[in-house]
């Protein structure tokens, strides 16, 4: 199931004509799976509630929580809602709708999130001050670009919009889809009275030349410019004239007063409205030339030329205005040219109707639509997502680079899940430390027999570092995973991970993997990589993710120069927490099926426990260094002392166990608690690391005190040093 969430949008015709008509159409396209939800004002619910009930009987339409500023609080609703009804994803309507929906994703209750843009929002709100509320306004130009950039998939009513994401809201991806608005069923139907008849309603004949203006008479509507364009217009000719088919606004008031029958107002329901535009000869949308406006996609625009009227326009109205010009749909105005507005011909009003109906109906935009419904699925598929993942000139989408040193044993099943996978558009990048297992020699036959698999054999051992790094250098894919050489993928891995990376414009995407020791799901832990504030998980050395996990952005990758090969350890921890320091760096994390299996073999038993101690401890004091400044800038220096806690619990337990003795004990303190930083700690954390080593070399230990050591040390804001 998918939902379409609207926020604060109450029925009208424009509700009908945009949210409903297209949930209906949606469920057209496939199964019946699209379900609205409606979160409509307190005031006047129950009207709304049996109104868009009798529309969408299987709607749920629930009552806002009181004033714009607590919109957040209505997260709730829509929790519940996820937790009843199961969806696989949210389309969003504006950006509330969508904010609340990556909320739910955020906490793993959908796996997918469409915006439906239709306007500018910030914009919007700035320019015509939506609310008179700087502090709500500068939330909603925030909050703007938060779902924008946030979002796996978004719809926009016009090329100008994503043009607008592009150069102010730092959108970089692909994943869009442009559904200007489109004409509702009902403003499809035909009218019951002709046009002799409406105009002789109005007081006027056949020989009137008649504008029409439809619409509400909000600020973005420029009836002022109206005023001006039109009023010349009129005085020309008696046989001028002008419907408004709006409320009542001090412009309309005023071309009455100055043209007295000449012009007339009218707020009919709307399925009265084709009929009174039938009757009329052109249409009316002119416009400031705002952001709001420039981006716009006025759901009149299609009325007008199902209507067979030609279009009054503004230069620069979203997309419309260029197509006026270059298909002859009316006029595009300029202050210094009069008005053109003969009597359209017979021939012209069929040829706007048929392109009206050709190009403006929610079935010509059924490609589209469907790829929305794909990408919003629980298995994003490769149908749905194959737009998204087209591979240029042949080159692999994306690279999977592995490091191996004596993997003999382990390199078959490896290679054997990656040719497995669904998605055959990848390239197996194996960097061979040099081992003596012969493990390249089998690598060579496994690389001679596809020639997606490449072997880069080093003549001499170097690490993994300089392995990944290598492979990062050599890789031709648009996007990179790391796998170890004794790990395996699940077989829909690169398809599902490249579903929601292709073309998102993120940096990196985080899955969910499984630790196994034999065979996947013999040891059933899951590392599902949500978390609230992952720089600071990193920080305090609660991993939200690990190594196999990331599908990378190569550029981005690059950008970030690789792995550090100082780091013996931690090498993975050292990165990701770089990643995340980037200045706008876009990150998604997935609550998912696991995708990618990470073995804990008997064949990595340590031969020498104190050497391998003592690298994590050399590596933990470098994290800590190399990011003291960066957490201090954040106010949580202490986090760091995260990494240093945890690798000493592991010294100590190798300690108790009698895997390293006493001498090898104070030489890896020195190096992990070496006085040279350890004097600078507040004497309180100091006393807290010694706790920590009597404690620990106890014969019994109670549950839970670790932990709360643990967040003693990582507490407060105060300056480490």
């Amino acid at each position: 199931m998918i939902l379409y969430l609207t926020y604060n949008d109450q029925p009208s015709g424009v509700y009908w004509g945009q949210v409903t008509d297209v949930v209906d159409h949606l469920n057209t396209l496939g199964e019946d799976r699209v379900r609205l939800v409606a979160l409509v004002s307190l005031r006047g619910y129950l009207r709304s509630f049996r109104e868009i009930r009798k529309r969408r009987p299987r709607s749920w339409v629930l009552p806002m929580v009181p004033r714009a500023h607590n919109w957040r609080i209505n997260w709730i609703w829509l929790w519940l809602a996820c937790r009843w009804l199961k969806p696989s994803g949210i389309i969003g309507r504006g950006i509330f709708a969508t904010a609340l929906a990556l909320r739910m994703r955020d906490r793993g209750l959908v796996a997918q999130v469409c915006f439906d843009g239709r306007a500018a929002y910030g914009a919007e709100w700035e320019e015509y001050r939506v609310v008179d509320n700087d502090r709500l306004i500068a939330e909603c130009v925030a909050l703007e670009r938060e779902v924008v950039q946030h979002a796996d998939l978004r719809m926009a009513v016009s090329e100008a919009l994503v043009h607008h994401w592009r150069e102010f809201l730092g959108y970089r991806g692909e994943r869009h889809r442009v559904i200007p608005c489109t004409l509702g069923r009902s403003v499809e139907a035909e009218p019951a009275r002709t046009t002799r008849e409406v105009r002789a309603a109005l007081g006027w004949n056949e020989a009137d030349t008649i504008l029409v203006y439809s619409g509400t008479s909000v600020g973005w509507q420029s009836l002022e410019l109206a005023e001006t364009a039109v009023g010349p217009w009129l005085e020309q000719d008696a046989s001028h004239r002008m419907l408004f088919l709006s409320q009542e606004h001090a412009v309309i008031d005023r071309l009455k007063g100055r043209f007295p029958g000449q012009v007339q107002r009218r707020w009919v329901p709307h399925q009265d409205v084709r009929a009174l535009l039938q009757a009329c000869d052109h249409g009316l949308l002119l416009r400031e030339p705002r952001i709001t406006n420039r981006v716009a996609s006025p759901t009149k625009f299609a009325e007008y030329l199902s209507a067979g009227l030609p279009v009054l326009i503004s230069e620069g109205v979203g997309d419309f205005s260029d197509r006026v010009r270059g298909s002859e749909l009316g006029q595009v105005y300029k202050a210094d040219e009069p008005l053109r507005l003969l009597k359209p011909s017979a021939e012209l009003r069929d040829r706007l109707m048929r392109l009206a109906r050709e190009e403006f109906t929610k079935e010509a935009f059924n490609a589209p639509y469907r790829t929305v419904l794909g990408c919003m699925c629980e298995e994003p598929g490769t149908e749905s997502a194959r737009p998204f993942m087209t591979p240029a000139d042949g080159a692999p989408l994306v690279s999977i680079i592995v490091p191996s040193f004596n993997k003999r044993g382990f390199i078959g099943d490896m290679v054997a899940t990656v040719q497995a996978q669904t998605e055959a558009h990848w390239e197996l990048r194996i960097v061979d430390d040099a081992s003596s297992d012969g493990s390249p020699e089998l690598l060579a036959s496994l690389a001679a027999s596809d020639a997606r698999i490449r072997l880069i054999a080093l003549s001499a051992n170097m690490g993994a570092n300089h392995c990944r790094n290598l492979g990062i250098q050599e890789a031709r894919g648009r996007y990179i995973i790391f796998l170890d050489a004794d790990d395996l993928f699940a077989a829909q891995c690169v398809e599902r991970r490249l579903a929601v990376m292709a073309g998102s414009g993120l940096d990196l995407s985080v899955s969910t993997m499984e630790v196994f020791k034999e065979t996947p799901g013999d040891h059933g832990q899951l590392w599902v990589p949500l978390s609230r504030s992952p720089l600071t998980d990193f920080f305090r050395h609660k991993l939200p993710w690990q190594t196999m996990q990331p599908i990378w952005d190569r550029d981005f990758l690059r950008a970030l120069h690789g792995f550090d090969s100082s780091f013996s350890r931690h090498q993975d921890v050292e990165l990701h927490t770089r990643a995340l320091l980037v200045p706008g760096v876009r990150l998604r994390m997935r609550r998912t099926q696991p995708d990618c299996y990470y073995r804990i073999a008997e064949e990595r038993k340590v031969l020498d426990p104190r050497k391998l101690l003592m690298s994590f401890s050399d590596s933990a004091v470098k994290y800590r260094s190399k990011f003291l400044a960066d957490a201090r800038r954040m106010g949580r220096p202490n986090l760091l002392l995260g990494i240093i806690h945890r690798t000493y619990l592991q010294i100590l337990l190798n300690a108790k166990a009698g895997r390293i003795d006493r001498a090898s004990l104070r030489s890896l303190e020195e190096v992990l608690l070496a006085a040279e930083w350890t004097a600078e700690l507040p004497e309180f954390k100091r006393w807290l690391f010694l706790f920590t080593r009597w404690y620990n070399l106890l014969p019994l230990r109670v549950p839970g005190v670790n932990m709360l050591v643990f967040a003693l040390l990582t507490s407060g804001r105060k300056r480490a040093d």
